[in-house]
């Protein structure tokens, strides 16, 4: 995953973490459509096949990922304001750090988060 955030810089990179419980086995990188370097919105048409695939495997969605290759570290009020996955967790990649967060309406509260070594590469 780190690698795929930073191969896409300085534009912002999106995907989906599949797993059981809280342990990924899979992360799906998606197109991010707007080519921003300070938005993102995942292709539906690959986020669909995502899911599909999320199905077939028997693997849940347990984490949204993006990263904000130009800061900040935490959701922006557009993040906050458009997410509609309660019980997901949001990760954000930075250039110094991969941060979590349980994102509702009100706003947000950071979770931990451990990446092992199929995550780190």
């Amino acid at each position: 995953m780190r690698r795929h955030v930073a191969l896409l810089a300085p534009q912002e990179a999106c995907g989906l973490v599949a797993g059981t419980e809280n342990h990924a086995a899979a992360f799906l990188p998606i197109s991010n459509e707007l080519q921003s370097r300070s938005e993102f919105r995942m292709d539906p048409q690959e986020q669909l096949n995502a899911f599909l695939w999320m199905e077939k495997q028997h693997l849940n969605l347990l984490a949204i990922f993006h990263s904000h290759p130009q800061g900040p570290q935490t959701p922006s009020a557009t993040e906050i304001a458009e997410f509609f996955y309660p019980g997901v967790t949001s990760l954000i990649w930075t250039p110094v750090s991969l941060r979590a967060f349980d994102i509702t309406r009100e706003g947000y509260t950071e979770v931990p988060v451990t990446l092992n070594e199929a995550c780190n590469g």
